[in-house]
């Protein structure tokens, strides 16, 4: 019966479009693991103390990318008002700076690229 709900949350997960597992997904499992466990013969404290390390390391990754996502942002926004050459060849002003499905964006004339295609950066 367990087994059927986290199925079925793992499949609604997907639904949404979401690819990923977060720190809630994780903490889910783990006291859905934590409920569903047999009495007779239970998690052991150093399973349960891996598991827990396991949580707090992918809490610190998730703040860790947070951060890193928005010193990008920020450095890209310098970029608003310069010429850029991108990776298709493409050479024109930086319009604006947006963030679209955690990936950092830039407008240039009409189209929108991920900062990693800038090739080459100089004054309009």
């Amino acid at each position: 019966m367990g087994t059927q709900a986290v199925g079925t949350q793992a499949t609604e997960t997907s639904e949404r479009g979401k690819n990923t597992l977060d720190k809630h997904d994780f903490l889910q499992l783990l006291v859905t693991q934590l409920r569903l466990q047999n009495p007779l013969d239970p998690l052991s404290d150093q399973e349960f103390s891996a598991q827990l390390a396991q949580y707090s390391a992918l809490e610190e990754m998730q703040n860790a990318n947070k951060s890193l996502q928005s010193l990008l942002f920020l450095n890209a926004s310098s970029l608003v008002g310069k010429e850029v050459e991108l990776t298709d060849g493409t050479v024109g002003k930086v319009e604006g700076v947006t963030v679209k499905e955690e990936q950092v964006v830039l407008e240039v004339g009409e189209r929108e690229y991920n900062i990693s295609e800038v090739v080459k950066v100089g004054e309009s």
